[in-house]
């Protein structure tokens, strides 16, 4: 296998574009070498021939070495750098050609003296010999710094190439890019840049558009928590210059991923600041922190540059990064959008092999157009014949655009067209295990963090329909694909369980193929267990321990064995002793429907014998472990299990509660009270959820505690929405079906109205359905696919005039009625009776299949759903407070002749902001209604481009300014000739920093070997950095020269002027004539596995309390969760640590400098500041912490 991967990768490099200067790439005499020539373009040419040996082909392609050589007669200065490459380990064979070609290209540029490498002004900064051992003890972080290392001389590269491209070639490129931004202008979106983008350099371009000119409904916006006034953001990074589109797609994924990076985001502004816009390519991406689950801040909040992600960011930038360009080498071909995503997929699973150069005719058949979707989001660059060149950012924005608002169309991990016909405002994944399972597992998902915390009651809603669903046999889809290791099927609670004929059950088919199969048995084991004292004694030793740390177990005491308690093991070291967390004892909820035929219990094998119970503190009990895998039961099983696990999760409460607390952001901290199986329950019961349901009402009777937090849950509902006329009912603003239902439905409505000329466009009526039914119905919408209630008056949806009648539907168990006990979930706060949902139709009475006694609709585009009404019960310590029942001020106007009924048998009046008014309607909003402006250019051709805000261009309400330099980027440059680096703008004075009075640390008693020589790396690293970048775009200086103890550096962090001049403390650094603020950073002997530990020596700052902020604490230490073991990533680079430090003092609310104390921070205040913050936070503490903050003392 290693030899083959060799062999491959080989292949790839040879039929690929290989880098630059590197040609004929072979095979060499033995195995394991091969063979290349490196050729400059610089007078005089060298040609020079390398050769690359790997001497044990068996340890490709992880902990192989490379061994470089050149022929005899090559120059010296060649040789000596092919010696001289560092980390050549582990690499690639591409990779391993592209260090060559960059460290060849700066041997051969210094020695000619006609180009001027940045970063190689001094050969001996290279690595040396002596380094090579740290590389073998940090191979895997090694790759971090060959990332940084890469980027930096790539960067350096072109910068030298740009510089020697002659006057045409030059003008030629900058006007292709002007071209190319342009073109994404006149499409009709906001253009924005940062970076040396017209010199080749590092840059990165922003194209972005309001999201009200997107189409997507209210109701989407509410699901998809996005407001109009917010700009979608694309980020493209181009980290060693701009490339075109052609050029693009020359490039392998590898060489691609190093050329071009994206992000999509949403903001207030169509520009992100440049804080925001480093955040976002720097973030250290981490198991489930996808999404904050921080509530979303507020509209006062929320002002300025605030910019986040979307609740699709992660899937859409791998779907970018990964897919965009090959699928844009097929749109090449005249392939639609369609077919070459669906040729890229079936080439990807093998369905294409070997038709790549020669695409089947099913993959060029026409795309049919979205008309309800406006222009700018079909828009199709590639669909315009007359484009010649084509522009990569306004092709990237369109197929971001394409996948953003048609989200739900499309699996949110394999990115494959869904073959259904259900509709859902919100997106999901497709039938394929394997994508439910990284959906759930990689992040792809919702936070049920987030909406347990904003909206605790619609979470609670969303388990009861589905624990009902599960008592009731109706679900019709299961949490496959988990892998969920469940506990054991219970023989007393089968036996309680009411019998049922096997029709009612949905899952027919399965349920009676079920005898055939038998359940593993499970083992059961016999113990006495104190449960005062969380422990539990096995009497026979004389086995192995069948458990360890972490197993969950279902318990049962001997003399109350309906009642189950489920805890999880916290210690087995002192088996035959077992400590356990605090048990969660579950009744047995007899009310579950399943044929007995086929329910098939767990045997109970006896694993060891036990003696007599004769400590009155120990009881006899048995317990079993979770270790039934969930897809091996059936139907009514899997009902059964589902019940079980959801009778263990607490109660919204609580887990609001438990996620207030400092440091418990991820209920999968909770690992005492929640299992790992009902954790991925509750979030498949949440990701699934494809319906869009707002808390109206129902807030607590006090809102003055910090715990209530879903007080201010209904981020876009309200109170006022409530309608008038169901007094006892908690309400919901409810939504379904898919983003552009609500305009079909509004274009039937105006169609209707105009052909019938109606003066009430549209009726409300009432629909029930059974709790057990509600799962499914805001998975699948509303159809008439199934008939449970029978339909004596035609195939449709039924609907009611009064409440009454379709609550008596709504309380309905089973098809006849008949009422079996449906108990519903027992730690609900909500504790729900009924539900039944108030949709708006289109008033054509006369069209419906019948309309008395019941108005029964076919067309499924006149329903949509607004409210849903749920009879609840609260419980006693649950606080929840239903709105008065006030008539609205404004009322929606209704049919006289179809107003529904409430309960009390009165109309009900609806509120008018409650209904999305059918007159705002802008969704076919184009570039080309608005005036465009004409920029004469210098080359005597015009280029469109507004050169001052219009409101009617971009329909912003604020009518936010186009920045001078966007503005700048089209106009074409006096000087064609690159000037390089642009004239340093900063105050600050290198060097002038007196060390006297500085703390200095001895040489710490701690120091090991490859700690010190990682150290030294790292300064070599910035050190480079440092000398190839501008001082005031760095924000940072590190005096290496003075620096005797590497384990103790001094840095100065300055030019913050240069980010925002009205920061306070640009102000408060001006008044006290500060030029830099002065950082100790100390390390431990277990860097990089632990994190370096930062604090300020001067200024001092105010502290949080009196208005300060920065991340500073008290003491001076910094406050960032990066900075402790519980943030820390040991990939993680000093420059973008000192970078995030930098922007953290910047960061709302920004560092205030104390005006009237001028001494400095002390070493134990800083110390104790640090800790301090860790214990607030639940941060973790890295080991040996105090012994080097405090080692040497002041």
């Amino acid at each position: 296998m290693p030899r083959r991967q060799y062999v491959a990768d080989l292949e790839r490099a040879q039929l690929g574009v290989l880098p630059s200067y590197i040609h004929d790439l072979n095979t060499g005499d033995d195995d394991g070498m091969f063979e290349f020539v490196f050729t400059t373009l610089n007078e005089p040419q060298i040609a020079v021939k390398v050769t690359a040996m790997i001497p044990d082909v068996s340890d490709y392609p992880k902990s192989h070495s490379y061994t470089l050589f050149c022929d005899d007669n090559a120059p010296s200065h060649i040789c000596k750098a092919i010696q001289e490459i560092p980390g050549t380990n582990h690499k690639t064979v591409l990779e391993l050609l592209e260090m060559t070609s960059i460290a060849l290209f700066k041997a051969a540029s210094g020695q000619d003296g006609d180009t001027q490498m940045p970063d190689s002004q001094d050969d001996n900064e290279w690595v040396s010999e002596e380094d090579s051992d740290a590389d073998d003890v940090y191979s895997s972080d090694h790759e971090a710094f060959d990332e940084d290392f890469r980027r930096t001389t790539l960067h350096g590269e072109t910068q030298a190439i740009m510089r020697h491209i002659d006057k045409k070639a030059l003008q030629a490129i900058r006007t292709r890019i002007r071209s190319d931004l342009a073109a994404a202008k006149l499409a009709g979106f906001r253009i924005g840049h940062f970076g040396g983008l017209l010199d080749g350099q590092m840059a990165l371009v922003v194209v972005s558009i309001l999201v009200s000119k997107l189409g997507i409904s209210e109701e989407a916006m509410q699901a998809w928590q996005i407001v109009p006034t917010d700009y979608l953001t694309l980020l493209i990074k181009y980290p060693v210059g701009y490339i075109s589109n052609e050029d693009l797609q020359s490039l392998d994924p590898h060489q691609l991923k190093q050329s071009m990076r994206m992000r999509v985001c949403m903001g207030k502004s169509y520009k992100p600041s440049l804080q925001d816009t480093i955040k976002a390519f720097t973030i250290v991406d981490k198991p489930d922190s996808v999404i904050s689950t921080a509530l979303p801040a507020s509209q006062d909040q929320a002002e300025g540059f605030a910019t986040r992600e979307t609740f699709i960011s992660k899937p859409l930038m791998g779907l970018l990064e990964e897919r965009l360009t090959p699928i844009l080498r097929y749109r090449s071909m005249g392939l639609t959008w369609n077919g070459a995503e669906k040729f890229y997929n079936d080439i990807s699973s093998g369905g294409a092999s070997g038709m790549e150069n020669a695409p089947a005719a099913i993959y060029f058949e026409p795309e049919a157009t979205n008309s309800s979707l406006p222009d700018i989001v079909n828009g199709d660059q590639y669909a315009d014949k007359c484009v010649k060149q084509y522009s990569f950012p306004l092709l990237a924005m369109q197929f971001m655009l394409r996948h953003f608002v048609r989200c739900t169309e499309f699996c949110l991990v394999c990115h494959r067209h869904l073959a259904t016909d259900l509709e859902a405002i919100k997106p999901y994944v497709c039938d394929n295990p394997l994508c439910l399972y990284q959906y759930m597992t990689l992040g792809f998902g919702p936070s049920i963090e987030h909406e347990i915390l904003a909206q605790p009651f619609v979470v609670d809603l969303l388990i009861s329909f589905c624990y009902s669903s599960a008592q009731g046999q109706r679900l019709r889809d299961y949490p496959d694909g988990l892998a969920l290791m469940v506990p054991p099927l219970d023989v007393s609670a089968s036996v309680a369980f009411v019998e049922s004929s096997s029709s009612q059950i949905i899952n027919q088919p399965e349920a009676t193929s079920v005898a055939a199969r038998k359940v593993a048995p499970a083992t059961t084991y016999h113990v006495r267990v104190d449960l005062a004292c969380c422990e539990m004694i096995f009497d026979d030793a004389s086995s192995a321990c069948p458990l360890r740390k972490g197993n969950w177990i279902v318990l049962k005491l001997k003399d109350s064995a309906e009642v189950e308690q489920h805890c999880r093991i916290s210690d087995v070291t002192y088996y035959p002793i077992i400590n356990i967390n605090e048990p969660i004892p579950c009744a047995h909820q007899v009310s579950i429907v399943i044929p007995t035929p086929n329910v098939l219990a767990s045997e109970f094998v006896t694993a060891v014998t036990t003696t007599p119970d004769k400590s009155p503190n120990y009881k006899a009990a048995s317990f079993q472990v979770y270790d039934q895998d969930f897809e091996q039961y059936s139907g009514a099983e899997k009902c059964q299990t589902i019940c079980t696990l959801l009778d263990t999760l607490p109660d919204v409460r609580s887990m609001q509660k438990f996620l207030n607390k400092p440091g418990s952001a991820d209920l999968k901290r909770w690992v005492h009270r929640i299992s790992p199986p009902a954790l991925s329950l509750l979030r498949w019961i949440i990701a699934s959820n494809r319906a869009c349901i707002m808390q109206v009402d129902g807030h607590d009777a006090d809102n003055s505690t910090a715990e209530n937090l879903h007080s201010k849950s209904s981020l876009f509902s309200n109170s006022e929405d409530r309608v008038h006329g169901m007094e006892d009912y908690m309400q919901f603003r409810f939504a379904m079906g898919a983003p552009d239902k609500e305009q079909r439905f509004i274009d039937e409505v105006r169609k209707t109205t105009q052909r019938l000329r109606l003066k009430y466009p549209t009726l409300f009526a009432w629909h029930g359905s059974p709790l057990q039914n509600w799962h499914t119905i805001i998975r699948e919408g509303l159809h008439f696919k199934d008939t449970f209630h029978g339909r004596a008056h035609g195939h449709g949806v039924y609907h009611a005039k009064d409440a009454n009648t379709s609550t008596g539907y709504a309380g309905m168990r089973g098809r006849s009625g008949a009422s079996e006990r449906i108990i519903g979930w027992q730690n609900s706060v909500l504790n729900i009776k009924s539900a039944l949902a108030l949709n708006e139709v289109v008033n054509a009475p006369s069209e419906f299949i019948s309309q008395f006694p019941y108005y029964v609709v076919a067309q499924l585009d006149w329903i949509q759903t607004r409210f849903l009404f749920v009879s609840c019960q609260p419980t006693a310590g649950s606080h929840l407070r239903l709105e008065d029942n006030k008539a609205p001020v404004n009322h929606h106007p209704q049919d006289p002749a179809a107003t529904p009924t409430g309960m009390n048998g009165r109309e009900i009046i609806i509120p008018a902001s409650a209904i999305r008014p059918k007159s705002n309607d802008k969704r076919k909003l184009t570039f080309a209604d608005s005036p465009v402006k004409k920029l004469r250019l210098n080359s005597n051709r015009s280029m469109p481009f507004p050169t001052e805000p219009n409101p009617s261009d971009d329909s912003d309400c604020a009518s936010i300014v186009t920045l001078d330099e966007d503005v700048a980027i089209f106009r074409e440059d006096e000087d064609e000739i690159p000037a390089g680096s642009t004239e340093d703008k900063t105050d600050f004075v290198p060097g002038s920093l007196v060390w006297a009075n500085l703390p200095v640390m001895p040489p710490p008693t701690y120091a090991i070997s490859a700690t010190t020589k990682r150290l030294m790396k790292e300064l070599k690293e910035l050190r480079k950095v440092q000398d190839s970048t501008p001082l005031g775009d760095l924000g940072w200086y590190l005096d290496t020269d003075k620096i005797e103890n590497p384990y103790q550096w001094i840095v100065e962090l300055h030019s913050f002027h240069l980010l925002d001049k009205n920061l306070p403390l640009v102000q408060d650094m001006k008044k006290k004539n500060i030029k830099s603020i002065i950082l100790e950073v100390r390390f431990n002997k277990d860097f990089p596995y632990t994190p370096p530990y930062i604090r300020v020596v001067r200024p001092r700052f105010v502290g949080f309390n009196q208005g300060g902020g920065g991340h500073i604490v008290l003491g001076g230490a910094m406050c960032m969760e990066l900075l402790t073991n519980s943030g820390w990533s040991s990939v993680s680079s000093m420059e973008s640590v000192l970078m995030q430090v930098r922007l953290a003092i910047t960061s709302d609310p920004p560092a205030k400098i104390d005006m009237y104390t001028k001494s400095d921070y002390g070493v134990a205040e800083a110390a104790e500041g640090y800790e301090r913050a860790c214990r607030t936070h639940g941060w973790a503490v890295p080991p040996g912490f105090r012994e080097m903050a405090l080692f040497g003392g002041n």
